[in-house]
């Protein structure tokens, strides 16, 4: 009796356990729990023409600003609102043609992101 009370205490502390570290481990994969982060990217990075970008969200930021800057030259900036766990993709109404490297400045607070063409 008392070895098969051992299995059994051995099992449900088992089981136990895997279920807090599962549910440890959903809750830390979560992007949006207790953190503050947010990423730019190019929406098609193969194609060098496309100015196109992504901005990812998982801050307490919603307003963002961009800038898109070939050489010294600002060719276009807005301003746009990106909700906490969204994506969102810029299509500006340019594409980088030019011979000089275009810029694609992202802004939020005082946090400032660049990606290049």
């Amino acid at each position: 009796m008392t070895q098969k009370r051992l299995i059994f205490i051995s099992s449900a502390l088992f089981v136990a356990g895997s279920a807090f570290l599962f549910w440890q481990n959903e809750r830390e994969l979560d992007p949006d729990r207790g953190k503050n982060w947010w990423v730019v990217s190019f929406a098609s990075p193969q194609d060098p023409a496309d100015l196109s970008f992504t901005i990812e969200n998982h801050s307490d930021q919603e307003e963002f600003r961009y800038e898109i800057i070939a050489g010294k030259t600002v060719l276009t900036r807005d301003i746009f609102s990106v909700r906490r766990g969204e994506t969102l993709t810029i299509n500006p109404p340019l594409s980088a043609k030019t011979a000089e490297r275009t810029t694609v400045t992202t802004s939020a607070g005082k946090e400032k992101k660049e990606i290049y063409r």
